[in-house]
């Protein structure tokens, strides 16, 4: 890393997207070799590229003489491009895409609306909580009688939590819970062990209908780090 660079919430976040841009690529081409499926590993060279460019715009490896320019619009492309390619390819997409996608709107959003990145990212992903509880609630009657107490309960337990992390980032009410990073860590623990899961498996039942589930937790955690950074 130079020394002059900084490690920024939107630098961060683009990382972070990196990384499973680089995983989705592979799992694309090596479902492409089994499925002898030519889209799906033009896809996975799609994300590949976008991985490099986004590696290259971080500009923090001073061994590479090589860098490209690192603006929001360029983070929003990648990041649509990329989502597109979930609802056509495979459902991985949604998460890179969405990482990426967040990071470009923080960079375009972030100082002029005068909100911390943590907190932005925290309602975000109380918001797909509530999405992961929704499809919880459609699905679980389609799952095997011995699953759907546990994953119904998640569902309950999970929409609580992601209400309170709402009432604590709007300071709704007076419910003595501070907003303290081992809060969004104790919550985003709890949807990224049960309530991601749960939501995913009644999305199995309802054949996959719904784009970007499960994902909840993963986005809670990423708002933790955050959190614990001061972002």
């Amino acid at each position: 890393m130079s020394e002059g660079e900084k490690l920024t919430p939107v630098k961060l976040l683009a990382f972070i997207g990196m990384l499973f841009l680089g995983f989705d690529a592979f799992t694309y081409f090596s479902t492409a070799s089994v499925a002898g499926n030519e889209l799906w590993a033009l896809f996975g060279i799609l994300e590949l590229v976008f991985a490099i460019v986004i590696f290259l715009g971080l500009n923090y490896w001073e061994l590479i003489p090589i860098s490209l320019p690192f603006t929001w619009w360029i983070l929003l492309v990648i990041g649509v491009v990329t989502i597109i390619f979930g609802f056509v390819g495979l459902a991985i997409s949604y998460w890179a895409g969405a990482i990426v996608l967040s990071a470009a709107l923080i960079d375009l959003l972030a100082e002029k609306q005068g909100w911390k990145v943590s907190k932005m990212m925290t309602l975000v992903g109380a918001g797909f909580g509530i999405y992961d509880c929704i499809i919880i609630f459609m699905g679980f009657g389609n799952l095997p009688t011995a699953l759907q107490t546990p994953v119904i309960l998640n569902g309950v337990f999970g929409l609580i939590l992601a209400i309170i992390l709402i009432i604590i980032i709007f300071d709704l009410v007076d419910i003595k819970i501070p907003w303290e990073w081992w809060v969004v860590l104790i919550i985003g623990f709890v949807f990224f062990t049960w309530v991601s899961g749960s939501a995913a498996a009644a999305n199995v039942v309802l054949t996959d209908s719904a784009p970007i589930v499960g994902w909840s937790g993963n986005w809670l955690m990423i708002s933790f780090l955050l959190l614990v950074l001061d972002f």
